[in-house]
């Protein structure tokens, strides 16, 4: 059923104070970049989280120092800061603070400088590296247990990850990674070339060919969502996507080895971060895997950027679908993601919508995210929350369920059989 406009409200807002802000920051480790975005030695950058501004930057011994944008003197951004090692200098007043946020020198303090330094207060906020992303911990609790998803700790060449910015709503994002429906719908294109490459599996048409019906159920860190898809045999076509709360979505590729990776990031109310990769446990990973789902000329720090606005419908290319592209946007299949998120506005107003027995997943992942919100009200901590430890987080699953067989029962089978 459509929420109301309050509801909608609770689950956009994330900026200062809003309810939906203060769960993400007060219990999740936040993805905020590619870890090669930081080169040592490299400027402070300006990066956006939650509507607030951060410097960032790479010391020349591999760590990163993440501090409020303002220098605490008085107020001067630190992107525009000297990077001196392991610390970095503010222009204006040459104050100097290290990756831990101690101030190392106050050149502006004339007499008792020392002392002066050791009593100014720097929050230093804790960054930790995984999955070729970057992480931060914004809460005002100390720093929690860090999650080990199932891409983490994999060799350098099995994983390839990309960054792009969509100018919406961080759960537009959200909700089109946990709705399968569309995959043969507004992906067709890719999939048909990508069925081709690997060999014309079958799992691929059957996701162009036959609508699922879902099976929703809760785990300790969000959401299993499985897509079922009946075949003329009798047994499903099933596809499970792990939704971590509440940034990660682990989504099946064609082959159980190997996951799709969506994590999307909040930059501000109307405007957020989206990190797309793919993993192989057991192989190399091609950037786009061989060009099966996109050109191959791409820029990993903008990996899917749009061409023109609204009115230019987004760089919509009108002869490729007199050609037989489906959907007219032939860069990658991340654009077609990010444009149909950002034709629907800023934010969505979600009281309009009418929605279907497909949208199943997606009208669960709200009710549990509003849950969320009045839980930590009150104490409880939310689904996947840090601060409760590492719950341990399922891959993907793409698998062909026999006849009379539960999905549940194939998908545990995978899983015991890694």
């Amino acid at each position: 059923m459509p929420i109301t406009a309050e509801e909608n409200r609770l689950l956009t807002e994330v900026e200062g104070d809003a309810p939906m802000g203060v769960l993400m920051r007060e219990n999740y480790w936040i993805p905020f970049a590619r870890a090669a975005g930081f080169k040592a030695g490299g400027p402070p950058q300006r990066i956006t989280v939650l509507g607030k501004d951060y410097a960032v930057f790479r010391a020349q011994d591999g760590r990163v120092g993440f501090f409020d944008e303002a220098c605490p003197h008085r107020g001067v951004s630190l992107v525009l800061a000297r990077n001196e090692g392991c610390a970095i200098r503010c222009i204006f007043h040459g104050w100097k603070i290290d990756v831990s946020g101690k101030l190392l020198e106050a050149p502006s303090q004339p007499f008792g400088a020392e002392e002066f330094a050791a009593g100014v207060k720097i929050r230093a906020y804790p960054v930790r590296e995984a999955g070729q992303l970057l992480w931060v911990w914004l809460g005002e609790a100390a720093e929690p247990a860090f999650p080990n998803l199932p891409f983490f700790g994999l060799p350098e060449e099995n994983l390839w990850m990309t960054q792009s910015f969509s100018d919406c709503n961080w759960l537009q994002g959200v909700e089109a990674t946990i709705d399968s429906v569309h995959i043969g719908n507004l992906h067709r294109s890719w999939l048909q070339v990508r069925s081709q490459v690997v060999g014309g599996n079958s799992s691929l048409a059957l996701a162009d060919t036959l609508p699922p019906r879902y099976e929703v159920e809760p785990a300790k860190y969000g959401m299993r969502a499985a897509a079922l898809r009946q075949m003329s045999d009798g047994g499903d076509y099933l596809r499970v996507t792990e939704y971590f709360m509440p940034f990660v979505s682990l989504v099946p590729a064609s082959q159980n080895s190997e996951g799709v990776i969506f994590i999307t990031m909040p930059i501000s109310n109307s405007r957020h971060k989206v990190f797309f990769g793919r993993w192989a446990d057991d192989r190399p990973m091609e950037p786009e895997d061989g060009g099966t789902i996109g050109t191959g000329n791409f820029d990993p720090d903008n990996y899917a950027p749009l061409a023109g606005g609204r009115a230019a419908n987004w760089g919509q290319d009108r002869a490729a679908m007199d050609n037989g592209h489906f959907s007219g946007f032939v860069k990658n299949l991340l654009e077609e993601d990010i444009v149909v998120q950002v034709s629907m506005g800023p934010v969505v107003d979600r009281t309009k919508e009418q929605l279907s027995a497909g949208d199943v997943a997606i009208v669960r992942a709200r009710r549990m995210l509003l849950q969320a919100i009045d839980d930590f009200k009150t104490g409880i901590l939310p689904p996947g929350s840090a601060l409760a430890g590492d719950p341990e987080v399922r891959r993907p699953i793409d698998t062909i369920v026999p006849p009379g067989q539960s999905w549940r029962d194939s998908a545990e089978a995978l899983l015991a059989a890694e």
